[in-house]
């Protein structure tokens, strides 16, 4: 097979980038590859790192030219985030990890070295090796502050992507490296069986207030069935038998439209009839806040 039919292979895995390396195994000499260079025909991004001149010049391709620059490396951090699909993360400067020996100095990257290199849970994305998403937010942790991290944990957990018990593990793992301060409480808060993450903004923001001290504790995410009326709302206080709702989506108006006349018929055939009963709780919510 010709060289230049191989390279392509090569290429065509790698948005059109591939190592020098790679173009030797192709069957390219040093003259080759240099009168490509000069040519045109291809385009050095980095020593030993090219790209051909038709590939698009968009971010994949940096990324992959990114992860040739070492012999071992994977994306992490923001990378990582933006290849998961974690909101908030866009296109950046391509980062990558690599062992903790390794050379950190990158034109191309932004470079985590990794005492757990080999350890590190990783996924396939878009054609990338990638740190998996509980590495990925406690690569981020070492640069979010703790508003931005808890509600990257809490959106990750909604998708379900990853589990508490995967999260912690990666923390226990860290043993005390950067970010770890930061998220093992963010990860113990949420532990409980019974925890259940925000799936809006306007959620996560009322379930920070009502973990305020001096609320009584609530529940989150509550069924109710009672006669016309069947819904979840975002939260019941028990003690106050109080229902509240952040968000007010359409299909939860639709459901509980006069939902205080409808909750006065009572429960349906069935259901517990004490309550809940809508009344003024004994401390505002807006003194908690404050």
């Amino acid at each position: 097979m010709r060289p230049d039919r191989l390279l392509d292979e090569y290429a065509a895995r790698q948005y059109g980038t591939f190592s020098l390396d790679q173009a030797k195994k192709a069957g390219f000499s040093a003259k080759m590859v240099h009168s490509r260079v000069e040519g045109g025909a291809w385009i050095r991004l980095a020593p030993s790192v090219y790209a051909l001149a038709s590939a698009p010049p968009k971010w994949e391709r940096d990324m992959a030219a990114a992860l040739l620059t070492r012999a071992e490396a994977i994306a992490a951090g923001r990378s990582a985030a933006h290849l998961h699909g974690f909101d908030g993360f866009g296109p950046s400067k391509p980062v990558i990890m690599i062992g903790e020996g390794g050379n950190a100095r990158s034109a191309l990257a932004t470079v985590i070295r990794s005492r757990r290199f080999s350890a590190v849970g990783r996924v396939r994305r878009r054609g990338f090796i990638v740190t998996d998403e509980a590495e990925t937010v406690m690569t981020l942790a070492r640069e979010l502050n703790a508003v931005r991290l808890e509600a990257l944990v809490d959106e990750i957990l909604a998708r379900k992507s990853c589990s508490v018990g995967e999260l912690l593990a990666v923390v226990d793992a860290a043993r005390g490296g950067p970010g770890v301060t930061k998220l093992r409480p963010i990860v113990h808060h949420r532990l409980s069986d019974a925890y259940q993450p925000p799936t809006t903004e306007l959620e996560r923001l009322l379930y920070r207030l009502l973990d305020h001290p001096l609320l009584p504790p609530y529940s989150r995410q509550v069924p109710m069935h009672y006669r016309q009326v069947e819904a979840t709302v975002d939260a019941y206080i028990d003690t106050w038998r109080l229902i509240v709702e952040g968000d007010g989506r359409r299909r939860r108006r639709a459901s509980l439209a006069h939902p205080a006349r409808r909750l006065r018929q009572g429960p349906a055939p069935g259901q517990r009839g004490n309550g809940p009963w809508i009344r003024r709780p004994p401390v505002h919510l807006r003194d908690a806040a404050e």
